[in-house]
């Protein structure tokens, strides 16, 4: 295979791919033509919940640790709302990286937020 027909190939590879990112942006006319994520309120709220609910977390993990045997919450109240409040808290920092990359995304192909 000849150096002009490995550029060729990756020229198609590379085509096949930007179609392919391309498709994000096709309708197929069963949703609605201009809906979109409202991609500032969803920042808004992710970069508020990340860190109250990062701290909520913490204080719940002091509040098991601090427990004792006969206290009426049971500690294990304390370490699933602790668990509970840290999987939220991760989960709006992976929705902080979703909304830069479709960011990014939006600005690449010149679309409007």
């Amino acid at each position: 295979m000849g150096p002009s027909v490995r550029r060729h190939a990756a020229a198609r590879a590379a085509d096949r791919k930007a179609r392919q990112a391309a498709t994000r942006w096709r309708h197929d006319g069963s949703e609605a033509q201009w809906a979109r994520s409202d991609l500032p309120l969803r920042r808004l709220l992710s970069l508020w919940a990340a860190p109250v609910f990062a701290a909520g977390s913490a204080l719940l993990a002091f509040l098991a640790a601090q427990t004792t045997a006969q206290a009426d919450p049971p500690r294990s109240v304390y370490i699933v709302l602790a668990a509970i409040c840290f999987a939220v808290a991760v989960f709006a920092i992976i929705d902080l990286q979703v909304i830069k990359r479709r960011t990014r995304e939006e600005q690449r192909w010149h679309r409007p937020s």
